[in-house]
């Protein structure tokens, strides 16, 4: 599983959760992606959390994101980077 967390720049949070709409139907279908859900935490904090058959998949969707340019366009509506973190989920406890 890994998280990607943002902070929206005051005013952007609109245009920030319009871009995710663009985007997400993307990231589903992405090879590899088991599922990706968009979390509101404030009104200008987010996260996405997405699944990923194995760590390769989502090397290969981060560059191709960036070859996209997508991640220039994200970076236009936050505060800083995206803080992302992958966990390993613990089957069967």
């Amino acid at each position: 599983m890994t998280t990607f967390a943002f902070e929206a720049k005051p005013g952007q949070s609109e245009a920030l959760l319009s871009f995710f709409k663009k985007i997400l139907p993307g990231t589903r279908s992405f090879s590899g992606n088991n599922g990706a859900e968009l979390s509101c935490l404030s009104e200008s904090e987010f996260m996405i959390i997405t699944y990923w058959q194995q760590e390769q998949n989502l090397e290969l969707y981060l560059s191709w994101r960036e070859k996209k340019g997508d991640f220039a366009i994200l970076l236009s509506f936050l505060n800083q980077a995206p803080e992302i973190v992958t966990y390993e989920v613990l089957e069967g406890i």
